[in-house]
């Protein structure tokens, strides 16, 4: 049989440009109703090309590409929705996660959202530790996350969560219960994503909780300020502690965050202990308390309002206080994005230079180019 005919457009009514069917806020009117359930997609793809890579990159060492040579770095499908206003969720699955490119869950959680004052999640989500950790992964300046907030951040943990929100953001709380936090031996392979399958077998428990403001109303979803907006600020403070099997692990972060105009400036200090257990549950090389530190400072402009930026990034980093070597790192980084539809579409151009500040130095620079989609 013929498909149905589309019906003309009525004079006067032309049909819409196909751009303006991309416009800002494009996402909230891709949401699909069926009855007081509401559905919408969620899609992160990643694509990565490193024309420069030093010899002496190591992803072990943190470092975005071993061989110049191209990456899928993310590969992420699921759905998010709510039930009436009453009950959110999420699932979405990382089908580039790992070495081997294995898909894994990346988030699986729900929650009741009736009261902004006091909503409950559970299941796995990110643990509110550091503003840029919390910030969705295609929604930064740069093509990846602070060097230091990758290595010292637990990210997604399996357990429950309470957030409230007061005065469209003036003043926010999180507070969470989750399984013990596991972390690697090397300080840049950072913690492990562990989303229990099994049950919580061989750790403890882990608190964690945030309290921030942005008094001059809402930052938005991205770390620019894409849309040339008015004056925002943002300033949070969080902590962790976790009493695994194998280690005690602890840590603390401020954050400030300003966007005016175009620009915006993010300055973060992050700390972290881990403290091996006298009989640990599951073998580990540590065998002395560490302490890490690491200072974080980022600054771009979009030189076009929602179209082309440029950025900035400091760290320095600290793995370990007590110690002297070439972990100790001043990371530069500097990239140029343009943005298309909203953000749906990026392309991401960044130089990374490392400078090791004890030992021997590296040759690990890289040139970062990516190109994105993002739902």
């Amino acid at each position: 049989s013929q498909p149905p005919r589309r019906e003309a457009p009525a004079q006067g009514s032309p049909a819409p440009a196909r751009g303006d069917l991309l416009s800002p806020g494009f996402r909230e009117r891709m949401r699909a109703a069926l009855g007081p359930l509401e559905v919408a997609p969620i899609a992160l793809l990643a694509l990565q090309a490193a024309p420069y890579v030093g010899d002496d990159a190591l992803s072990q060492a943190g470092d975005s590409a071993e061989q110049p040579g191209f990456r899928l770095r993310r590969a992420r499908v699921g759905l998010r929705g709510d039930v009436a206003g009453l009950v959110r969720f999420a699932v979405s699955t990382e089908l580039a996660g790992g070495d081997e490119g294995t898909a894994r869950i990346h988030e699986a959680w729900a929650g009741v959202t009736a009261e902004r004052a006091l909503e409950v999640y559970a299941g796995a989500r990110t643990v509110p530790f550091s503003r840029s950790a919390m910030l969705g992964a295609g929604d930064g300046a740069l093509t990846e996350r602070p060097l230091a907030v990758r290595a010292m951040a637990p990210f997604t943990q399996v357990g429950i969560q309470a957030e409230g929100h007061f005065q469209d953001r003036a003043f926010s709380y999180h507070a969470g219960v989750y399984n013990a936090f596991q972390r690697a031996d090397q300080f840049y392979a950072g913690h492990s994503e562990s989303l229990a399958p099994l049950g919580n077998r061989f750790e403890g428990i882990a608190f964690a909780g945030r309290l921030a403001t942005e008094p001059r109303g809402p930052l938005g979803r991205t770390l620019q300020d894409v849309a040339h907006s008015p004056f925002r600020l943002g300033v949070g403070a969080d902590g962790f502690f976790s009493n695994g099997g194998a280690r005690t692990l602890y840590g603390a972060s401020a954050d400030v965050l300003l966007h005016a105009a175009g620009l915006h400036a993010l300055g973060e200090v992050l700390w972290t202990g881990a403290s091996p257990k006298s009989v640990p549950t599951q073998p580990i090389s540590q065998v002395t308390s560490v302490s890490s530190l690491a200072l974080v400072f980022e600054a771009g402009y979009m030189l076009v309002a929602r179209q082309l930026g440029v950025s900035g990034r400091v760290e320095w980093i600290d793995p370990n206080i007590d110690v002297d070597d070439e972990g100790d790192n001043l990371a530069l980084t500097g990239g140029v994005s343009y943005h298309a539809y909203d953000d749906l579409l990026k392309a991401q151009l960044d130089y990374t230079h490392r400078e090791e500040l004890g030992g021997l130095s590296l040759a690990n620079d890289a040139v970062i180019l990516q190109l994105q989609l993002s739902l």
